[in-house]
């Protein structure tokens, strides 16, 4: 159950997408695309009754844990933590990209504004918090790419449950938008091999908040098996209508202002 109502949640959405197209704009760097189809992921989970944080303490030992694995979508975070208060997001506009910010190109560990993990090579992430799930009895959320998920490290996470020591209190979550930076990407058998391999494997639409409920709920009603929830998103969702699913996007900020007024004019054609 969220804590929002779901025209509430809708605006925060909207909110979202409209700060992360001026954001990336303002930077002329970032990854819009990806971030911007993992807007309800997000805002789902941070938003659900069950999670917990404290901004006004981002190191309290009791805090549920999100590590980014795919850390080419920072932009989503940065911009959700300004809303939960651990900043004013006034601070990543202004200091976005520069040398001395603690708002770069990829996430960079710091607890004080809700960043569990730096990342970087992909395939990494998910083993970070594999090994916090195994020292904390918090709940652990990982987010990773589903082309991420074809890196042998992603998929040599797969077995460590099963190998070496089961956690339920792990949520992998699969953001499954179907591209990545100049191909399509069939996951193929992902959920099979999960199963396989004694996860929990969950599928629903990661633009849906019924459905997005849904897989949290069941995730965490699960306290003994590792789960894995596999989201199928839209890359450029809610953006540039001509751009939105289309391949050679990929980690391109809008050209100028033209661009700017399209990516504006699909999100508010597309507002609920």
């Amino acid at each position: 159950m969220f804590r929002l109502s779901l025209n509430e949640l809708d605006e925060q959405a909207y909110q979202i997408r409209k700060d992360l197209i001026n954001l990336i704009y303002q930077a002329k760097s970032g990854h819009l695309d990806t971030s911007l189809s993992l807007v309800e992921v997000w805002l789902g989970l941070v938003n659900s009754d069950f999670y917990r944080y404290d901004p006004q303490n981002g190191a309290w030992a009791e805090r549920d844990r999100i590590f980014l694995s795919e850390g080419h979508a920072c932009p989503i975070q940065y911009m959700v933590n300004g809303l939960l208060g651990y900043y004013p997001k006034e601070e990543v506009f202004v200091t976005n990209r520069r040398p001395d910010s603690k708002f770069q190109g990829h996430t960079i560990r710091n607890l004080e504004y809700g960043f569990e993990n730096s990342n970087g090579s992909l395939g990494i992430g998910l083993w970070h918090a594999y090994g916090a799930a195994l020292e904390l009895s918090s709940r652990v959320f990982c987010i990773v790419g589903d082309g991420e998920m074809q890196e042998p490290s992603s998929l040599g996470l797969l077995a460590a449950p099963h190998n070496l020591k089961p956690c339920g209190n792990y949520t992998l979550i699969v953001n499954n938008n179907g591209l990545a930076q100049d191909s399509a990407v069939d996951i193929g058998p992902l959920a099979a091999v999960c199963r396989a391999w004694g996860w929990h494997v969950i599928e629903a639409d990661g633009h849906d908040w019924n459905e997005i409920d849904r897989a949290y709920t069941e995730a965490i009603s699960d306290t003994v098996n590792p789960k894995v929830i596999i989201f199928k998103t839209v890359k450029g969702k809610g953006g540039d209508p001509k751009k939105e699913g289309k391949l050679g996007n990929h980690g391109k900020p809008p050209a100028n202002d033209a661009e700017v007024a399209a990516y504006v004019e699909g999100l508010e054609a597309g507002r609920k």
